[in-house]
């Protein structure tokens, strides 16, 4: 049995509940791995403790631990949490409401813009030469498609 398998099932060997054979298989191992034997008596602390404080006892196991000496802070807590997520709510309707505004304010004004740059290339005649542009490149690529292919369908 390897290290890692007898720590992962140290807590059931601990309270008892496995086979007899897993139980001896570990037992050997913990008596001839130092690491291990150290894991077993740590884990075997760790459970007498948690075994005390079910019991009502303090780390040393001798003064019983009244429920009155730990305050109750569950409702303080769940309130201030209640008050924190109520201002994050009211933060984010508040973001929220003042992007939609500004969002159709700018988009209205984006196509102003736009507009009006349009306008502006228009008169100054940048679209003037465009039509004749794209008619000299469709030009030279239909000629240039032509010699790639042309002369093998002349061949025939």
């Amino acid at each position: 049995m390897n290290c890692s398998t007898v720590k992962e099932w140290m807590p059931h060997y601990i309270d008892g509940q496995l086979s007899p054979e897993a139980q001896q298989a570990i037992h050997l191992h913990a008596q001839t791995c130092p690491g291990c034997a150290e894991w077993l008596e740590e884990a075997r602390e760790l459970a007498a403790m948690w075994s005390g404080m079910e019991a009502g006892l303090d780390r040393n196991g001798q003064e019983p631990v009244l429920p009155h000496d730990f305050p109750d802070l569950t409702g303080d807590v769940m309130a201030k949490i209640g008050e924190l997520e109520n201002g994050r709510r009211e933060r984010t309707v508040k973001s929220t409401m003042s992007r939609r505004r500004t969002t159709r304010g700018t988009s209205w004004m984006h196509y102003g813009v736009a507009v009006g740059l349009t306008f502006l290339l228009l008169q100054l005649g940048v679209f003037e030469n465009l039509a004749y542009g794209i008619t000299e490149i469709n030009g030279h690529m239909s000629t240039s498609v032509s010699s790639w292919f042309g002369p093998q369908g002349n061949n025939k």
